[in-house]
C-alpha cells in the first residue's frame, strides 16, 4: 500500500509504477499466465504491471472472446504476449479449455482481467505447490461503481454536499451541544432548520460523488461487505441463471456441492421457472438425460417452486375473477396458451 494511504488500494491503482519484468531475474520459476478476455476495466494496465512485477511470466496467453475495447492493444505493449482467437466460442469454459491446452510450462496461473496482484503474491502461492495440484487464495473486493442513490420516497437527506445561509443557523447552532450529533447530522440539521421557520429542500439538477471506502479512524470502521445490485437486461439474467444451473448439473453431482452452491442452483432454477424460460418437466427431463444424479434433488426443488407458483396463480386468478368475472379468467388462459404456442 502507499505510505500516504495505508488503508486504500486505490492509490496503488492510480500510481504510475515503473514496469518490472520479473522473468528477467526469476526465469527458472517462470510460468505461463492465461486470461480469457472480452473487456477489461480502467485498471487493466495497472493489473498487467502487477502481474509482470509479481510473476515470472513465461508467456501471457489471452483468449480473445471478441474484445469490445482496446484491451488486446494494451496487452500487446507488454512482452511475450500471445493472443488466441476465441471469437467463435460460445462459453467462457471452452475458452479456458483452449487456454490450458496452450500452456507449455509445468505450472500455470489463471487470472481474471480485473485482478491486481499485491506484493509477495507469487512467492506465497509458489510455496504451496507441494500441498495441492490446483489451488487459489483469498480475495479482497474493491468496488468502483458509480450509481445514483435512488431514494425518491425517503425523506432523509443522506447528504454529503449542502449549501445554506448563515443567518438561518443563528437559531440553530445555539441548540447543538457536544453530545449526540454525529452520523445523524443530515436529519437533525434539516429538522432544526425547518423548526426555526426556514426552508429546507433538495435539488435534482446536480449531484456529488460520495466515496465509500476504508479510511483511517479513531475507531474501528472497516468495511465488512458491499452489495452491488446489478440492473440486468432480461436476456442477461436468463443467460446467467441458465448457464449457472445447467453447468453445475452437467459437470458435477449434488454430493460434490457445498450447501451454498446447492441453494444457488435451486435459486437459479426457480428464477428460470418464474421467467417461463424452462418448465418443470422439461428441465427435469434434460437433467435425467444429462446427469441423473440430480433428479431427486430437482424433484424436491421443483415441488417447492411448483407449489409457490400455483399459489401465485391462484391469487392472480382470484384478482382477475373479482375484477373481470369468469370471462376475464377465460381470456387470460387463452392469451397464456397463445403465448406458449408462439414460443
Amino acid at each position: 500500500m502507499s505510505e500516504t494511504s495505508p488503508h486504500s488500494i486505490f492509490a496503488r491503482y492510480y500510481e504510475v509504477d515503473p514496469f518490472v519484468d520479473r522473468f528477467g531475474t526469476d526465469h527458472e520459476r517462470a510460468v505461463d499466465v492465461i486470461i480469457p478476455i472480452i473487456h477489461a476495466n480502467e485498471f487493466w494496465r495497472a493489473n498487467l504491471v502487477s502481474i509482470y512485477r509479481e510473476v515470472p511470466v513465461n508467456r501471457l496467453i489471452l483468449g480473445d472472446g471478441g474484445c469490445i475495447d482496446g484491451s488486446i492493444d494494451t496487452a500487446r505493449q507488454f512482452p511475450r504476449v500471445e493472443v488466441l482467437d476465441h471469437r467463435g466460442f460460445t462459453s467462457l469454459g471452452y475458452s479456458i479449455r483452449h487456454l490450458i491446452e496452450a500452456v507449455r510450462t509445468e505450472w500455470f496461473i489463471y487470472l481474471h482481467s480485473d485482478v491486481y496482484l499485491p506484493p509477495g503474491w507469487f512467492d506465497a502461492m509458489f510455496k504451496h505447490r507441494g500441498e495441492y495440484d490446483w489451488f487459489e487464495c483469498d480475495q479482497h473486493i474493491t468496488v468502483l461503481a458509480e450509481y445514483p442513490l435512488d431514494l425518491p420516497n425517503v425523506e432523509r437527506p443522506f447528504s454529503g454536499s449542502q449549501m445554506g445561509r448563515k443567518v438561518v443557523f443563528r437559531k440553530v447552532t445555539p441548540i447543538i451541544d457536544d453530545d449526540y450529533l454525529y452520523r445523524n447530522e443530515d436529519i437533525i440539521l434539516a429538522g432544526l432548520v425547518k423548526r426555526a421557520g426556514f426552508r429546507y429542500g433538495k435539488v435534482s439538477d446536480t449531484f456529488h460523488f460520495h466515496q465509500v471506502m476504508s479510511k483511517a479512524s479513531r475507531w474501528r470502521r472497516t468495511i465488512k461487505r458491499v452489495d452491488v445490485h446489478l440492473d440486468l437486461a432480461p436476456e442477461e439474467e436468463i443467460r446467467a441463471n441458465e448457464t449457472f444451473a445447467r453447468g453445475i448439473i452437467k459437470y458435477l453431482s449434488p454430493s460434490e456441492m457445498t450447501p451454498e452452491v446447492l441453494e444457488a442452483v435451486k435459486a437459479a432454477i426457480r428464477r428460470l421457472v418464474e421467467l417461463e424460460v424452462a418448465g418443470y418437466y422439461e428441465f427435469r427431463e434434460w437433467a435425467q438425460n444429462t446427469n441423473p444424479t440430480w433428479v431427486p434433488y430437482l424433484d424436491s426443488t421443483m415441488s417447492i417452486v411448483r407449489r409457490a407458483r400455483i399459489a401465485d396463480q391462484i391469487i392472480s386468478i382470484s384478482h382477475i375473477y373479482r375484477n373481470h368475472g369468469f370471462w376475464g379468467v377465460v381470456k387470460r388462459a387463452i392469451r397464456r396458451i397463445a403465448r406458449r404456442a408462439a414460443n
